[in-house]
């Protein structure tokens, strides 16, 4: 069974995946991951690819605060696809 807070923040990434999908983005969730990435969107046409957070009940302060923590994230990077 899991808590009422894990379904709230599940049910928000999952609509992020929605509304990036109809968008036109790859867009996939990392469920139960407990990392700084829980969505993952790719832009093919724009060629950006976004590392999101999803935070429920967190203030402004406090996602600048994570923003700034893995803003070590954001660069260029080589992007190999690969099926094993």
């Amino acid at each position: 069974m899991t808590s009422p807070q894990y379904r709230k923040g599940r049910r928000k990434e999952q609509e992020i995946v929605k509304l990036a999908k109809l968008n036109g983005l790859i867009a996939f969730r990392s469920a139960g991951s407990k990392s700084a990435i829980d969505v993952v969107t790719v832009d093919a046409v724009n060629r950006v690819i976004e590392l999101i957070q999803s935070k429920v009940n967190m203030s402004d302060t406090g996602k600048k605060c994570l923003e700034n923590k893995y803003s070590f994230l954001n660069g260029i990077y080589t992007v190999r696809f690969k099926v094993c």
